[in-house]
């Protein structure tokens, strides 16, 4: 009933907005910033191995997935040994994403 139209403005302004965000925290290093992409957020925080924040995240009840995403020759191409991807989809919210916000600046705090 919502409509694929009204589902993909949602998705992008969502991921504007998490992009936004993510941004601002800083020591946050986000791939792949195209204006035409799905709502996918792929980051690495700095100094923190990307299993030891998604673990932390999943602890404090923010689902992301981490690894290489089935892309290990893209991740070579970074030199990276994989990122943290968050996932978002129209049932979701700013608020979760400022949840995810801050959730990575308590991993940073523990951290450093």
């Amino acid at each position: 009933d919502i409509g694929r139209e009204n589902i993909s403005e949602m998705e992008k302004d969502l991921l504007i907005y998490a992009t936004k965000k993510l941004s601002e925290v800083g020591e946050v290093k986000i791939f792949g910033k195209s204006e035409n992409k799905i709502p996918i957020i792929s980051f690495l925080i700095k100094n923190v191995h990307q299993y030891d924040a998604g673990m932390i995240l999943d602890k404090m009840g923010i689902a992301v997935r981490t690894g290489t995403h089935c892309a290990q020759p893209l991740m070579d191409r970074f030199g990276i040994d994989g990122t943290i991807r968050a996932s978002m989809c129209f049932y979701n919210t700013r608020e979760e994403v400022d949840r995810l916000a801050e959730g990575i600046v308590k991993v940073l705090d523990m951290f450093s």
